[in-house]
């Protein structure tokens, strides 16, 4: 009787068989149970399936998995920039930290908050017309995005709302406050490009005194068109070009700047470190005279990026933090 049903199991393994590796290789293993030769598999036995992290048209995963269900990363950067509240004198050389939390939803839609703080002037600031020449000057970021990333080929869409925070801010150093949204839409291509266009909309109006004079700030508006290329280490490049689109507070009519061109990058050094930098200048408004006009915006940053937690494994630029770069400044009164 045992000899039987050891007989019956066989042939019913044996069905099995026809349909995968994966019952050929258990028939084998249980063959060796009752002490028979196992027999030959057609191919080896296939690995343990990896976690889904891969769709179907793309070849490696989206995710770098983890039992965190939300990305952190913790940034630490060198900056210097300038911008029209600096009028004739230098821009403000110094560092900033920043940290980014962001949530992945399901459609591939992300949420994010991210923030950051930075010293600048470390020297001080000989061309304050204050007693604040000595005191540094302090500047926050803090953005609040939702993004939507196609895995593989499609559009890419984001918006950001941004806020500037700032203590002993440009030539009269006060410590105007105020904001912007920003929206960005591309379309990637497969193997790696992405064209698109990216926009910024100041929307609120500081207003400040120093010595009788009053002051205005507010973000300059400005819109561009973008290139970006993924690179096979999960880094990428961005360059943009455009110009601002709206009146300037600094003169009685057009813009605040004749155009704007700019870059952005991600290099991943390991899965958890990441070399990161940004540039971007804003050429004057046509000028006369001897000497170059001044009124230009400027910024160029270097930084080292901490990230854990879920997170994607190729590098994005839907929606990084506000910085000196995509959101400059625009006043009233400068010299």
């Amino acid at each position: 009787m045992y000899s039987s049903i050891r007989n019956g199991s066989y042939w019913v393994l044996a069905l099995l068989a026809l349909f995968s590796t994966e019952e050929c290789c258990a028939l084998s293993k249980m063959r060796n149970r009752f002490n028979q030769k196992p027999a030959p598999c057609p191919t080896p036995c296939p690995p343990p399936a990896p976690p889904s992290c891969c769709p179907p048209c793309c070849d490696e995963p989206i995710f770098y998995c983890s039992r965190m269900p939300f990305e952190i990363d913790f940034t630490l950067a060198l900056d210097d920039f300038r911008s029209l509240p600096e009028g004739s004198w230098n821009g403000n050389w110094g560092a900033y930290s920043a940290l980014n939390l962001k949530a992945f939803l399901p459609m591939n839609f992300t949420a994010q908050v991210a923030g950051s703080y930075g010293l600048y002037d470390w020297t001080g600031r000989a061309f304050a017309p204050t007693n604040n020449s000595k005191s540094l000057q302090q500047q926050g970021f803090i953005t609040a995005a939702a993004s939507y990333e196609s895995p593989c080929s499609g559009v890419n869409a984001g918006v950001a709302y941004d806020w500037m925070l700032n203590k002993n801010f440009g030539l009269f150093a006060v410590n105007p406050f105020f904001d912007q949204i920003r929206g960005q839409l591309g379309y990637l291509i497969r193997g790696g490009h992405e064209i698109g266009a990216w926009a910024s909309y100041g929307i609120r109006i500081s207003h400040e005194e120093s010595q009788n004079v009053p002051l205005q700030f507010r973000g300059i508006s400005q819109a561009n068109l973008f290139y970006c290329y993924y690179f096979k280490n999960h880094g990428y490049g961005m360059v943009w070009a455009g110009s601002p689109y709206r009146r300037g507070l600094l003169y009685k009519s057009g813009r605040p700047g004749d155009y704007i061109f700019g870059v952005q990058f991600a290099a991943p050094m390991t899965e958890y470190l990441t070399i990161e930098g940004h540039g971007a200048y804003m050429g004057p408004r046509g000028w006369s005279g001897i000497t170059p006009s001044k009124n230009f915006a400027s910024d160029i940053a270097i930084a080292i990026t901490y990230s854990f937690g879920k997170r994607r494994v190729r590098q994005s630029p839907y929606m990084t933090l506000a910085n000196n770069g995509n959101f400059m400044v625009d006043t009233n009164q400068n010299f």
